[in-house]
C-alpha cells in the first residue's frame, strides 16, 4: 500500500510526542524511578511511522539512565516500533542511529517492517500511538482483509475506524498495570460504531487522563478533531479522571465516565446534575414522537441536479435544497432543482436521453449492480412523502440550533434531517420550539456530536435526546403560536420566551 493511503504523512508534531511521553513514563514511574524499574521499560508503537513517538521516549530514558544510574546506558529491549512502510522503517532507525550517537552510544534501535495487528507473543509496559485514520468507506478491501482474521472477527463493527484495531491490539500486547497513550480523532467517544472499541477500554481498565481538542494538532489535516487519551490496563475502584476540554479542565470519577447509553461523556459535576434534571423532568425521546430521516443520495449530483429550472423536464423535477438554505424557523428559496426519479416513475425519452451520457458511472453504483434499483434511478430517494408532509428541517452540521419549518416540497440532500411527526396529534411547531431552545442546545452540547464548532446534529443523537411534551393543551398551543410567529418574523423577546417556557418546565421544577 502506498505511504499516502495508510496516512504516513501526518506525523505526531514534537511539542505533542513530548507531552505524550511524558504522561507515559509518569504514569510508569508513579511508584518511583530507580534502576530495577527502568531496565523494565517495554515501549512500544504499532504503527511508528517516522519514529517521532518511539525516539522521543528513547531520549527520555537515555536522560533518565544517566539521572538514576550516573552514565547513559541502551537496552535494546527499551523500544520496539512496527510499520508497514519500508521507508519510514529505514528512515526511523537511521534517525534512531542518530539519537544514540548523540549521547555517546553506537547501536540501533529495534523497528521492524511488519504488520503489527497481526503480532503475537509480545508484551509491553507502555504503548504509545498515532494510528492511521482509514474509514470503511473508501477503504473496503483493507477491512475485508482484516475482517477475516482473528483480530477483525473479535473487533470489527459497522461504521468503524481502522484505527480502532491499534487501540484494541495494544490493549492486547499490554502488560497489567501497562499504560496505553494514544492520539486519534474524537469521534469515537460517541461514534455508533465504536461499542465494542468504548466495551473494550472499559472491561479491561481504566483511563488516567483525556485530552479533547476543538482544533486539529496537525497542520495538513484541518478538518480533524483530536484527543490524546492515558489509558491503565487495570480496574481501579474510584479512579479519578482528568478531563481537559478547551473551555475548563476537571476530575470525574470513572464510573461517571459513561452514560446511560454505554457513550464516554466528558461532563463535570455541574453538567451531571444538568443530565439528570433533564432527564428527570422530560418525559419521552424524540424519537418516541418524530420520525428521523436522511435525504436524498444521488449516486452521481451532476446526473440529476441542476441549478435552474429545465422546462422539458417539468414531470420529473423537483425543488432541491442545501443544508445552507435552512435558516432559523425559516428557509431560503431553492436554487437547485432535482430529476427526481425513484421506483414509481417511469422516466420519458428525454429524461433517458439526458441521463444516457452518465450510463456507465450509474450503472455501477453498488445498488444497481445487485438489482436494488435500475441504472436511472436515483441511489437512495427515500420515501417521496417526507419531503412534501409537514416536516422540520435539520442542518446536519451547524454552530447553533438552526431548524426550520415546512409544510411544501423540500427536497433536500443527505446532510439535511427531515423530521416529520408520527401520530397526527404530535405537534410539530411545539417540537421546533423545544428544539430552537436553549435547554436543547445545552443538552445537545453535553451529550451529541461536535466536531470542532460545529454540531452534528445526526440521526442517532437526535433520537437519544430527551424532551418535555406537554400534556396540557394549552401550553401546546402557547408554544405553537410563539413558533408560528417566529416564522412569519423573528423576534429575540418572543425567542426568550421559548427558552423561559422550557426552563421552567424541565430546569426548575
Amino acid at each position: 500500500m502506498s505511504s499516502k493511503k495508510y496516512n504516513y504523512c501526518i506525523y505526531t508534531p514534537q511539542d505533542v510526542a513530548k507531552d505524550m511521553v511524558k504522561s507515559a513514563l509518569d504514569n510508569y514511574f508513579k511508584l518511583g524511578k530507580n534502576e530495577e524499574s527502568l531496565r523494565k521499560v517495554r515501549i512500544g508503537d504499532l504503527s511508528c511511522g517516522n519514529g517521532n513517538l518511539l525516539l522521543e521516549a528513547l531520549e527520555e530514558l537515555l536522560k533518565l539512565s544517566k539521572e538514576i544510574i550516573g552514565k547513559y546506558i541502551y537496552l535494546k529491549e527499551w523500544i520496539t516500533g512496527f510499520d508497514i512502510n519500508s521507508e519510514a522503517v529505514k528512515l526511523t532507525r537511521i534517525k534512531g542511529r542518530g539519537v544514540l550517537k548523540k549521547y555517546g552510544i553506537n547501536g540501533e534501535v529495534n523497528i521492524l517492517c511488519e504488520d503489527s495487528l497481526q503480532k503475537e507473543g509480545v508484551k509491553f509496559n507502555i504503548l504509545l500511538g498515532n494510528p492511521p485514520y482509514l474509514g470503511e468507506k473508501n477503504n473496503k478491501a483493507l477491512f475485508q482483509e482484516i475482517k477475516k482474521t482473528k483480530l477483525g472477527e473479535k473487533y470489527y463493527e459497522g461504521k468503524m475506524d481502522y484505527f480502532y484495531f491499534f487501540i484494541e491490539k495494544g490493549i492486547e500486547l499490554l502488560e497489567e498495570s501497562g499504560t496505553l497513550v494514544y492520539l486519534t480523532t474524537n469521534y469515537w467517544l460517541r461514534a455508533d460504531g465504536a461499542k465494542i472499541l468504548r466495551s473494550t477500554l472499559r472491561e479491561n481498565g481504566e483511563f488516567i487522563s483525556i485530552k479533547n481538542y476543538d482544533n486539529s494538532l496537525f497542520c495538513k489535516a484541518t478538518g480533524q478533531h483530536n484527543i490524546i487519551f492515558t489509558w491503565e490496563k487495570n480496574l481501579i475502584e474510584n479512579e479519578k479522571i482528568e478531563v481537559q476540554l478547551p473551555e475548563k479542565s476537571f476530575y470525574i470519577d470513572s464510573e461517571n465516565l459513561y452514560d446511560e447509553k454505554e457513550k464516554i461523556l466528558l461532563a463535570d459535576e455541574e453538567t451531571l446534575k444538568f443530565n439528570k434534571k433533564i432527564l428527570k423532568n422530560s418525559n419521552f425521546f424524540l424519537k418516541d414522537l418524530v420520525n428521523i430521516n436522511q435525504g436524498i443520495v444521488s449516486g452521481l449530483d451532476e446526473a440529476y441536479i441542476f441549478d435552474e429550472y429545465r422546462e422539458k423536464f417539468k414531470g420529473y423535477l423537483k425543488p432541491f435544497y442545501k443544508n445552507k438554505d435552512i435558516g432559523k424557523y425559516i428557509t431560503e428559496k431553492n436554487k437547485f432543482w432535482i430529476l427526481y426519479l425513484d421506483g414509481k416513475i417511469v422516466p420519458d425519452e428525454k429524461v433517458l436521453n439526458h441521463l444516457e451520457k452518465y450510463r456507465e458511472k450509474l450503472s455501477k453504483r453498488r445498488e444497481v449492480t445487485i438489482g436494488r434499483i435500475k441504472w436511472w434511478e436515483l441511489q437512495w430517494a427515500r420515501e417521496r412523502e417526507i419531503f412534501s408532509k409537514p416536516k422540520i428541517l435539520v442542518r446536519q452540521r451547524c454552530k447553533t440550533n438552526q431548524f426550520a419549518y415546512d409544510e411544501g416540497e423540500f427536497f433536500g440532500s443527505a446532510d439535511i434531517y427531515f423530521i416529520t411527526n408520527k401520530k397526527d396529534n404530535i405537534n410539530l411547531f411545539y417540537i421546533l420550539g423545544y428544539m430552537s431552545s436553549e435547554v436543547f442546545l445545552q443538552w445537545f452540547k453535553y451529550n451529541g456530536k461536535i466536531k470542532g464548532k460545529n454540531y452534528e446534529f445526526y440521526s442517532t443523537p437526535l433520537k437519544e435526546t430527551p424532551i418535555y411534551y406537554s400534556e396540557d393543551k394549552n401550553e401546546i398551543e402557547y408554544i405553537e403560536k410563539l413558533v408560528k410567529e417566529q416564522i412569519i418574523s423573528f423576534s429575540v423577546e418572543r425567542e426568550e420566551l421559548i427558552n423561559r417556557f422550557f426552563k421552567e418546565k424541565i430546569l426548575e421544577k
